[in-house]
């Protein structure tokens, strides 16, 4: 008796390496929960129905208990190699100068790429395949003062107050919603990044994650690592040789004394199970576990601040929709569109739990902000200009939100009118697309005071030409000779005055035209040499006055307070 007991010895130890304990219990209480169904008052078709939605809801819960125990599994192991990293790089100097050097490399190709982003030319004339239409397009950062300002504001409300870094947020332009992060610091962000947020909670939520990884030292690390891990490897492998000659062949040995071969065979596999338990070899994606971790950090970061946390989710279900219709899309922030799902879960877990207490709290305090109009109000330029360059790209599903968006906030936009006639025009399949197409372009007409835009007089004499109407040669001769004279006005004006006037006075044209301002522009080389005579020059006063700071468009939400349900 007293042998069996010891024979059963090696058994009882890979039981407890295979067999955890808490998945046992687990397994135990849920199979006591299940609720459980009646079968007498149930019809075969319910019966059958309810089995496939019990299959299917089984499935579902193991999928996310294999990703949640996928991403803790990948956290701790993160941790033990950066941990190991850490310790090698404070004892070992040939790995720490090693890793200085190549750090330093880094930094200096990122100083290099923010130099070349901050001073490069910010326009350039754009010709079209047909060589009769001008287009400025951005290049590098994005020439809207405003926007950038205001970016940055927000952005610097996130950063940790315990952070000794310094921390600048940017706007690029680019329609492909992306966001990074330079080792300097900088954090850029791109206008089709912001042209598909819904509010300033959702944009606070990009920002933080950005932040995460400059508060981190994730480029840093991102250095370090794959130093470390070989490093970690080898002495793995020497530590794995070690236990297994440790603990397998005593343990043989053992089996042998009480039970013969088949006892030795198992002494020597419960010795070489617990040896690869203790000494197993990284392998990790450190992206995705970098990511995890700014997800994590964002969310907590934006509570912090009182954000509405809800908002994250929502954010990934409307970049899941953007992405489903242009797989482009998923090519900056929103990454693989496979892990979408399992980052909103995570996002919906800390909410409903870790977070929960903390937001009910701001929730009642009435603290919570980050979801008033006043968000698109501020970016709706931006989304008529990523509208645009997303238009340029054939992007038309991004170009047509953007731009329809732009026009519902700003209706007396030129521009934006234009550019979402064009793209109906492009992409339009029915009578009624092309008629609002058409309606949109002879509106364009009305609100281009300044005869910025030529092309919609090309456009009204290709319409009249199709009506067909022997009535209407007349005009459209006329729309012919005003779209030449426009577009020849408007190159001589460039070319004169290119190193004369901002490069984004559109963008200034659109500040003043808010203001009440249509119909001014900007003074010729004549006009200007005249101006600059001392006779003319107006005195300005020494004290200017206070102008107020654009501030984030914050807006608190009351605990009592409803909101509207979002179209879906």
């Amino acid at each position: 008796m007293k042998n069996r007991r010891l024979n059963l010895l090696p058994f009882l130890l890979m039981a407890l390496f295979v067999f955890p304990a808490p998945q046992l219990i687990a397994n135990a209480q849920e199979a006591s929960t299940k609720p459980q169904a009646n079968p007498q008052t149930e019809s075969k078709e319910e019966k059958e129905l309810r089995k496939r939605e019990e299959k299917l809801n089984k499935k579902e819960e193991e999928r996310k208990r294999m990703e949640e125990k996928v991403r803790a599994s990948q956290a701790k192991t993160y941790q033990t190699l950066s941990d190991f990293a850490e310790e090698l790089y404070a004892s070992d100097s040939a790995f720490r100068e090693f890793v200085d050097f190549s750090y330093i490399r880094v930094q200096a190709s990122h100083a290099s790429e923010a130099y070349a982003i901050n001073t490069s030319q910010r326009r350039r004339s754009l010709m079209t395949e047909n060589a009769g239409e001008v287009l400025n397009l951005h290049r590098a950062l994005y020439d809207n003062p405003r926007i950038q300002e205001y970016v940055n504001r927000l952005g610097q409300q996130i950063v940790p107050e315990d952070s000794e870094k310094l921390y600048s947020f940017k706007v690029v332009t680019h329609p492909i919603p992306y966001a990074y992060t330079l080792s300097t610091g900088t954090i850029l962000v791109s206008t089709g990044m912001i042209s598909v947020l819904e509010n300033e909670a959702q944009l606070a939520y990009v920002l933080a994650h950005e932040v995460a990884h400059v508060y981190k030292d994730h480029w840093r690390i991102k250095v370090m690592m794959p130093l470390a891990e070989s490093e970690y490897n080898r002495r793995q492998q020497i530590k794995r040789a070690f236990w297994g000659a440790l603990l397998g062949i005593p343990a043989a040995g053992i089996g042998q004394a009480i039970g013969g071969d088949t006892g030795a065979r198992a002494g020597f596999d419960a010795g070489q199970l617990i040896s690869s338990f203790y000494a197993q070899n990284i392998a990790l994606d450190w992206n995705t576990v970098q990511e995890n971790e700014a997800d994590d950090f964002a969310l907590k970061a934006i509570m912090g601040r009182s954000f509405d946390i809800r908002e994250v989710p929502r954010l990934y279900t409307t970049m899941a929709q953007v992405a489903q219709r242009d797989n482009r899309t998923q090519l900056g922030f929103l990454g693989a569109r496979s892990r979408i799902r399992e980052r909103t879960e995570y996002a919906q877990k800390l909410i409903d739990g870790a977070l929960k207490a903390q937001y009910q709290e701001a929730l009642q305090a009435n603290r919570i902000k980050g979801i008033g109009p006043e968000f698109n109000l501020i970016v709706a330029e931006l989304k008529r200009d990523n509208g645009i360059e997303a238009f340029y790209n054939d992007m038309f599903q991004l170009a047509k939100m953007n731009l329809q968006q732009s026009v519902m906030l700003r209706s007396d936009d030129p521009l934006a009118t234009y550019y979402y006639g064009r793209v109906l025009k492009q992409v339009g399949r029915t009578k009624e697309e092309l008629d609002l197409a058409n309606q949109l372009l002879l509106k364009s007409i009305s609100l281009d005071l300044r005869h910025e835009i030529p092309d919609v007089q090309l456009h009204r004499a290709l319409m009249l030409m199709d009506s067909k109407d022997p009535g209407n040669q007349v005009e459209a001769v006329a729309a012919f000779k005003s779209y030449i004279t426009d577009y020849g006005r408007k190159r001589a004006t460039n070319i004169s005055s290119e190193e004369l006037v901002p490069p984004n006075l559109d963008v200034i044209y659109g500040y003043m035209r808010l203001l009440g301002e249509k119909t001014w522009t900007a003074p010729t080389v004549r006009d200007l040499i005249k101006t600059t005579s001392p006779e003319s020059v107006v005195p300005v006063s020494q004290t200017p006055a206070a102008v107020p700071r654009i501030e984030p468009a914050s807006q608190t939400l009351s605990p009592s307070g409803t909101r509207k349900p979002r179209k879906p």
